[in-house]
């Protein structure tokens, strides 16, 4: 995976967790989980960047519609 893919793969990651912080979306209508298992095979590091802010906003935002 390129830096550039990298770097569009962790804007639609923020995108979608701004998202469902502002309700648009549910966690599980999102796909995050998807996208964050990929973004764990392709870089690690990035992954454990964005890990404790998911985990966060996962546990504050996980509200069903």
């Amino acid at each position: 995976m390129t830096e550039r893919e990298l770097r569009k793969l962790e804007g639609t990651i923020r995108t979608k967790m701004e998202d469902i912080r502002q309700q648009r979306v549910s966690l599980k209508d999102s796909g995050i989980g998807s996208l964050m298992n990929s973004l764990k095979k392709a870089d690690e590091a990035l992954y454990e960047k964005i890990l404790p802010e998911y985990k966060k906003m996962a546990a504050d935002y996980n509200i069903f519609k």
